[in-house]
Protein backbone atom coordinates (compact mmCIF):
# COMPACT_ATOMS: atom_id res chain seq x y z
CA UNK A 1 0.00 0.00 0.00
CA UNK A 2 2.91 2.77 0.87
CA UNK A 3 4.45 1.83 -2.51
CA UNK A 4 1.35 2.85 -3.86
CA UNK A 5 0.46 6.14 -2.76
CA UNK A 6 4.06 6.75 -3.24
CA UNK A 7 3.55 5.81 -6.91
CA UNK A 8 0.56 7.78 -7.15
CA UNK A 9 2.23 10.91 -5.27
CA UNK A 10 4.83 10.82 -8.01
CA UNK A 11 2.42 10.64 -10.84
CA UNK A 12 0.56 13.88 -9.66
CA UNK A 13 3.14 15.86 -9.32
CA UNK A 14 4.52 14.90 -12.81
CA UNK A 15 3.86 18.04 -15.58
CA UNK A 16 1.20 17.62 -17.78
CA UNK A 17 2.29 17.39 -21.30
CA UNK A 18 0.97 18.26 -25.08
CA UNK A 19 -0.04 14.95 -26.90
CA UNK A 20 0.63 14.66 -30.37
CA UNK A 21 -2.81 15.61 -32.15
CA UNK A 22 -2.98 18.48 -29.28
CA UNK A 23 0.21 19.96 -30.73
CA UNK A 24 -0.67 19.57 -34.45
CA UNK A 25 -4.22 21.74 -33.49
CA UNK A 26 -2.41 24.30 -32.07
CA UNK A 27 0.20 24.69 -34.45
CA UNK A 28 -2.92 24.49 -37.14
CA UNK A 29 -4.46 27.42 -35.95
CA UNK A 30 -1.53 29.88 -35.39
CA UNK A 31 -0.66 28.80 -38.90
CA UNK A 32 -4.56 29.80 -39.47
CA UNK A 33 -4.02 33.19 -37.47
CA UNK A 34 -0.88 34.07 -39.36
CA UNK A 35 -2.71 33.62 -43.00
CA UNK A 36 -5.57 35.60 -41.45
CA UNK A 37 -2.93 38.44 -40.53
CA UNK A 38 -0.62 38.73 -43.64
CA UNK A 39 -3.18 39.87 -45.84
CA UNK A 40 -3.83 42.53 -43.76
CA UNK A 41 -0.24 43.40 -43.13
CA UNK A 42 0.53 43.73 -46.35
CA UNK A 43 -1.99 45.79 -46.92
CA UNK A 44 -1.19 48.25 -44.30
CA UNK A 45 2.33 48.36 -46.16
CA UNK A 46 0.84 49.11 -49.75
CA UNK A 47 -1.56 51.64 -48.10
CA UNK A 48 1.70 53.53 -46.24
CA UNK A 49 4.17 52.85 -49.68
CA UNK A 50 1.13 54.59 -51.26
CA UNK A 51 0.70 57.37 -49.20
CA UNK A 52 4.23 58.16 -49.29
CA UNK A 53 4.07 58.27 -53.22
CA UNK A 54 1.27 61.25 -53.41
CA UNK A 55 3.38 62.75 -50.44
CA UNK A 56 6.55 62.76 -52.68
CA UNK A 57 4.38 63.76 -55.62
CA UNK A 58 2.80 66.84 -53.30
CA UNK A 59 6.21 67.85 -52.56
CA UNK A 60 7.72 67.66 -56.07
CA UNK A 61 4.75 69.59 -57.10
CA UNK A 62 5.71 72.49 -54.11
CA UNK A 63 8.98 72.62 -55.24
CA UNK A 64 7.70 73.11 -58.91
CA UNK A 65 5.60 75.53 -58.15
CA UNK A 66 8.99 77.71 -56.46
CA UNK A 67 10.97 77.43 -59.43
CA UNK A 68 7.52 78.73 -61.83
CA UNK A 69 7.63 81.87 -59.09
CA UNK A 70 11.82 82.41 -59.25
CA UNK A 71 11.25 82.00 -63.31
CA UNK A 72 8.08 84.38 -64.16
CA UNK A 73 6.18 81.51 -64.49
CA UNK A 74 7.79 79.08 -67.25
CA UNK A 75 7.70 75.68 -66.22
CA UNK A 76 10.93 73.98 -66.21
CA UNK A 77 12.56 72.29 -69.29
CA UNK A 78 12.82 68.98 -69.82
CA UNK A 79 15.78 66.71 -71.08
CA UNK A 80 14.85 67.00 -74.86
CA UNK A 81 16.62 63.80 -75.94
CA UNK A 82 19.68 64.83 -75.17
CA UNK A 83 21.51 61.63 -73.96
CA UNK A 84 23.11 61.96 -70.65
CA UNK A 85 22.74 65.36 -69.77
CA UNK A 86 21.01 65.19 -66.45
CA UNK A 87 20.99 69.04 -65.99
CA UNK A 88 18.57 69.50 -68.89
CA UNK A 89 15.75 67.19 -66.55
CA UNK A 90 13.65 69.58 -64.80
CA UNK A 91 13.41 67.23 -61.39
CA UNK A 92 17.72 68.44 -61.55
CA UNK A 93 16.46 71.78 -61.87
CA UNK A 94 13.82 72.16 -58.88
CA UNK A 95 16.04 70.13 -57.06
CA UNK A 96 17.14 73.27 -54.53
CA UNK A 97 13.24 74.40 -54.07
CA UNK A 98 13.02 70.91 -52.35
CA UNK A 99 16.25 70.67 -50.69
CA UNK A 100 17.72 68.14 -53.07
CA UNK A 101 16.44 65.77 -50.87
CA UNK A 102 16.60 62.90 -53.24
CA UNK A 103 13.69 60.22 -52.00
CA UNK A 104 11.31 62.49 -52.62
CA UNK A 105 12.07 62.41 -56.19
CA UNK A 106 10.98 58.13 -56.34
CA UNK A 107 7.71 56.39 -55.66
CA UNK A 108 8.39 53.55 -53.20
CA UNK A 109 6.56 51.18 -55.69
CA UNK A 110 8.41 51.93 -58.47
CA UNK A 111 9.98 48.68 -59.65
CA UNK A 112 13.21 50.38 -61.15
CA UNK A 113 13.46 52.94 -57.87
CA UNK A 114 16.70 52.33 -56.60
CA UNK A 115 18.37 52.56 -61.02
CA UNK A 116 16.31 55.84 -60.91
CA UNK A 117 18.13 56.83 -57.58
CA UNK A 118 21.52 56.21 -58.54
CA UNK A 119 21.28 57.45 -61.71
CA UNK A 120 19.45 60.97 -59.71
CA UNK A 121 16.18 60.56 -62.42
CA UNK A 122 12.95 60.67 -60.74
CA UNK A 123 9.59 58.34 -60.38
CA UNK A 124 7.49 60.96 -62.08
CA UNK A 125 7.55 62.26 -65.41
CA UNK A 126 6.09 65.51 -66.61
CA UNK A 127 3.61 66.65 -69.45
CA UNK A 128 5.23 67.18 -72.64
CA UNK A 129 2.26 69.73 -73.10
CA UNK A 130 4.24 72.26 -70.50
CA UNK A 131 7.37 72.08 -72.14
CA UNK A 132 8.50 74.31 -75.26
CA UNK A 133 8.95 71.48 -77.35
CA UNK A 134 5.99 73.01 -79.86
CA UNK A 135 3.36 71.31 -80.31
CA UNK A 136 -0.72 72.74 -80.62
CA UNK A 137 -2.17 73.66 -77.32
CA UNK A 138 1.32 73.56 -75.55
CA UNK A 139 1.28 75.99 -72.57
CA UNK A 140 4.96 76.83 -71.11
CA UNK A 141 4.03 79.23 -68.63
CA UNK A 142 1.85 78.78 -65.14
CA UNK A 143 0.73 81.90 -65.48
CA UNK A 144 -1.61 81.14 -68.93
CA UNK A 145 -3.05 78.40 -67.40
CA UNK A 146 -7.39 79.46 -67.14
CA UNK A 147 -7.81 76.68 -64.59
CA UNK A 148 -4.72 75.05 -63.02
CA UNK A 149 -6.83 72.60 -60.95
CA UNK A 150 -7.49 71.20 -64.11
CA UNK A 151 -4.05 71.15 -65.95
CA UNK A 152 -1.85 67.93 -65.23
CA UNK A 153 1.60 68.45 -64.65
CA UNK A 154 2.93 64.92 -64.06
CA UNK A 155 2.25 61.22 -64.13
CA UNK A 156 3.82 58.20 -62.70
CA UNK A 157 6.46 56.23 -65.11
CA UNK A 158 5.61 52.83 -66.59
CA UNK A 159 8.17 49.94 -65.37
CA UNK A 160 9.21 49.05 -68.25
CA UNK A 161 10.79 52.61 -69.12
CA UNK A 162 14.18 52.59 -68.26
CA UNK A 163 16.07 54.74 -66.06
CA UNK A 164 17.62 57.05 -68.54
CA UNK A 165 17.45 60.78 -68.84
CA UNK A 166 15.29 61.02 -71.77
CA UNK A 167 12.71 59.51 -69.92
CA UNK A 168 11.94 62.36 -67.37
CA UNK A 169 8.80 63.59 -69.83
CA UNK A 170 6.09 61.20 -71.60
CA UNK A 171 4.79 62.45 -75.14
CA UNK A 172 1.49 62.31 -74.02
CA UNK A 173 1.16 64.41 -77.01
CA UNK A 174 0.88 61.28 -79.20
CA UNK A 175 -1.62 59.83 -77.10
CA UNK A 176 -4.31 61.14 -78.49
CA UNK A 177 -3.77 60.83 -82.58
CA UNK A 178 -6.10 60.66 -85.22
CA UNK A 179 -4.45 57.47 -86.25
CA UNK A 180 -4.33 55.99 -82.29
CA UNK A 181 -7.88 56.82 -81.93
CA UNK A 182 -9.68 55.16 -84.92
CA UNK A 183 -7.37 51.89 -84.11
CA UNK A 184 -8.44 52.52 -80.69
CA UNK A 185 -4.55 52.42 -79.26
CA UNK A 186 -4.99 55.14 -76.89
CA UNK A 187 -4.88 53.11 -74.19
CA UNK A 188 -1.99 51.43 -75.16
CA UNK A 189 0.39 54.19 -75.49
CA UNK A 190 -0.66 55.73 -72.43
CA UNK A 191 0.14 52.27 -70.44
CA UNK A 192 3.59 52.38 -72.56
CA UNK A 193 4.56 55.68 -71.02
CA UNK A 194 2.98 55.96 -67.36
CA UNK A 195 1.81 53.45 -64.38
CA UNK A 196 -2.02 53.82 -64.13
CA UNK A 197 -2.84 50.71 -61.87
CA UNK A 198 0.52 51.15 -59.56
CA UNK A 199 -1.82 51.84 -56.18
CA UNK A 200 -4.49 48.98 -55.96
CA UNK A 201 -5.88 49.54 -59.68
CA UNK A 202 -5.03 53.82 -59.34
CA UNK A 203 -1.97 56.30 -60.15
CA UNK A 204 -1.35 59.34 -58.68
CA UNK A 205 -1.54 62.53 -60.70
CA UNK A 206 -0.48 65.73 -60.07
CA UNK A 207 -1.85 68.75 -61.05
CA UNK A 208 -0.79 72.72 -61.50
CA UNK A 209 -2.47 74.50 -58.63
CA UNK A 210 -0.23 71.27 -56.87
CA UNK A 211 -2.70 69.18 -55.54
CA UNK A 212 -2.40 65.02 -56.14
CA UNK A 213 -5.20 63.20 -57.28
CA UNK A 214 -5.36 59.47 -57.28
CA UNK A 215 -7.26 58.58 -60.26
CA UNK A 216 -8.38 54.96 -61.25
CA UNK A 217 -7.16 53.11 -64.01
CA UNK A 218 -10.88 52.45 -65.36
CA UNK A 219 -11.17 56.53 -65.74
CA UNK A 220 -8.12 56.76 -67.55
CA UNK A 221 -9.41 53.53 -69.51
CA UNK A 222 -12.63 55.49 -70.25
CA UNK A 223 -10.44 58.69 -71.05
CA UNK A 224 -8.62 56.38 -73.87
CA UNK A 225 -12.13 55.61 -75.04
CA UNK A 226 -13.80 58.70 -75.60
CA UNK A 227 -11.70 61.55 -75.83
CA UNK A 228 -10.35 63.24 -79.21
CA UNK A 229 -6.75 64.60 -80.80
CA UNK A 230 -8.29 67.99 -79.99
CA UNK A 231 -10.30 67.46 -76.35
CA UNK A 232 -8.49 64.98 -73.90
CA UNK A 233 -7.18 65.04 -70.24
CA UNK A 234 -2.84 66.27 -71.23
CA UNK A 235 -3.96 69.20 -72.58
CA UNK A 236 -3.44 72.16 -70.17
CA UNK A 237 -7.01 74.03 -69.48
Amino acid sequence: MPLNLERLSLERRRPAAFTLVELLVVVSIIAVLIGLLLPAVQASRAAARRTQCASNLRQVGLAMGQFCNAHRGQFPDTSHNQAGDVEQSWIYTIAPFMESVDAIRICPDDLKAADRLDQKLTSYVMNAYLTDEPRSFAVTNHNKLRESSKTLVAFEIADQKAPIIENDHVHNHAWFTSLTVARKQVLQKIEADAAIERHAGSSHFLYADWHVGPTPAVTVAEWADTQTPTDNFCIPK
